[in-house]
């Protein structure tokens, strides 16, 4: 059962003032309990005695946060009893949940839920300030199975709070093994010290939601709204042609977009190429590692602008593998851009260096796909490894368009940073001033966006724009006009523009971020 134990976290043995009264309330009712209270050095020894395999994920986290998150779950898997964060007050004396012989948590808010759990995917979100266990239950072996690959993720709800949580709850084979209670029972108050819609049944404990960690959005001051409004319009005077959102989505047939998806096997493999004459053989011998029915795929390469002899090298490859697949198609169509390999990550190269990309994508939809096919599989000529199974996990998704999570290294961050989910939309200064060539093109380090590496604890999640690393796509929403923007639409391009206009119409892309390809690690 649930041991009398309250563990307590803080930076140092010196716990501010504001916070005395909420750990005397839990001494007040539970006189008999033993206190352990632990400060950052004491958790490190803790981590580093008891749990010495996680000690270096533990030590690079670069946030308090983190540590304080990761720490809390070992101790209730060494110890048992209740953990309960600094902000949190007890209200009455935990005696109706001591006898538990299963984990007891509650919910968050429903406004919180509402905010980070819903784009997620997740049913709900779990409140990890407060929350009690038996010792040495295997559900915390299987939380912090999950930390390794989450260790750069970009949110701390992510990495290691309550949306890892409530995935790894969600996910555990055995559901007996919680008593999950309404939010009412640990954290009863919203951030903004509303009272939960939840509301009902006893409260144990408040959580005064301090913001130890996470602080608000400020309102702009004078100087942001002027920022705001000189890089608005810089890029007013420089974004140049766009495509008009209205001409786009009539472009695309709603018989295409109505289409309940494929029912058939036919899988055309789609894949630009430019200068990769060393990629072309090494890529054709990973493709037979698919255990998707060659006689159900059709090949389609398209080459352009290359100067190193890949159009040579292609048909030679090719040849020797004619007879394997349904058809091989190869297709050339020269763009005219040329960009040193060095730069070509610049965003002032971005417009012409993808607008050419997306050109010769539609040259592969334009001429590569037919009626036989039912998919449209994209690769890219340099991603090298990937597993037997994916264009079946792909499928398996129900979606009509997915992506897997592209990386460099196995568990390591996504490569592929044009699939994402926008988390912040607001259109401040911020971004605009990341606006190149009528394109908005934030760093990777930006809060707006979270790439699937930063939400791997999910098996799958919508997507607001996609990358073509590797992309499925219904053959019929390529056929309906559904294709890749040249130009800016809504201030992005080429796939990313695609997956845009696929939400926009009502098509939307998913990612599954636990399946992996790997990217060749230039």
């Amino acid at each position: 059962m649930i041991p009398p134990i309250l563990h307590q976290t803080w930076k140092t043995d010196n716990v501010p003032a504001r916070f005395q009264d909420y750990i005397e309330s839990w001494k007040k009712h539970h006189p008999g309990w033993t206190m352990m209270f632990w400060s950052d050095r004491k958790l490190l020894e803790f981590v580093a005695e008891h749990y010495p395999h996680f000690l270096p994920v533990y030590c690079s986290y670069q946030r308090g946060v983190l540590r304080a998150d990761a720490g809390r779950y070992m101790l209730l898997h060494h110890f048992g009893g209740v953990y309960a964060d600094i902000d949190c007050e007890c209200a009455a004396p935990f005696d109706p949940i001591m006898g538990e012989e299963r984990i007891v948590l509650c919910k968050e808010p429903d406004s919180h839920a509402l905010v980070q759990a819903s784009f997620r995917g997740l049913p709900y979100l779990i409140f990890n300030g407060t929350m009690a266990s038996p010792p040495r239950h295997p559900f915390w072996l299987h939380v912090l199975s999950l930390l390794p690959g989450l260790v750069n993720a970009k949110e701390a709800i992510d990495a290691t709070g309550p949306c890892m949580l409530t995935s790894a709850q969600c996910g555990y084979d055995d559901q007996t093994a919680f008593s999950i209670h309404p939010s009412t029972l640990f954290s009863p108050l919203d951030s903004a010290g509303r009272t939960d819609s939840q509301s009902q049944g006893p409260t144990l404990s408040i959580h005064h939601w301090a913001g130890t960690w996470w602080k608000a959005q400020p309102p702009p001051r004078l100087w942001d709204k002027i920022r705001t409004h000189a890089y608005r319009l810089r890029h007013r005077m420089t974004r140049g042609a766009r495509l008009d959102e209205v001409t786009a989505k009539s472009s695309v047939s709603p018989g295409a977009l109505a289409s309940p998806g494929p029912t058939g096997p036919n899988i055309a493999i789609l894949v630009p190429l430019r200068d990769a004459a060393d990629h072309i053989r090494p890529f054709l011998d990973a493709l037979q590692a698919l255990d998707y029915p060659k006689d159900r795929i059709k090949l389609v390469f398209c080459e352009g602008d290359s100067t190193d002899g890949s159009w040579e090298t292609l048909q030679a490859a090719t040849a020797a593998v004619s007879e394997k697949y349904r058809e091989i198609k190869l297709l050339r169509k020269h763009v005219g851009t040329s960009l040193d390999r060095e730069k070509r990550a610049k965003p002032r190269h971005q417009r012409v260096r993808r607008g050419g990309i997306a050109k010769v994508r539609n040259h592969l939809i334009d001429h590569g796909l037919d009626g036989d096919d039912d998919w449209a599989l994209w690769i890219d000529i340099d991603v090298w490894r990937f597993p037997g199974d994916v264009v079946n996990q792909l499928i398996g998704t129900g979606h009509r368009i997915a992506v897997p999570n592209c990386v460099k290294i196995a568990r390591g961050g996504s490569f592929d940073l044009n699939t994402f989910v926008t988390t912040r939309p607001d259109r401040d200064y911020r971004y605009y001033r990341y606006m190149r060539g009528g394109l908005y093109q934030p760093p990777s380090t930006s809060p707006n966006r979270l790439y699937l590496s930063d939400v791997r604890h999910l098996d799958i999640i919508g997507l607001d724009a996609v990358g073509g690393t590797m992309l499925l796509v219904d053959a019929a929403l390529h056929r309906g006009g559904l294709r890749f923007p040249e130009i800016p639409y809504r201030d992005l391009i080429e796939t990313e523009a695609f997956g845009l206009l696929a939400n926009d119409l009502g098509i939307r892309p998913v990612g599954l971020p636990k399946l992996e390809i790997l990217h060749v690690p230039w």
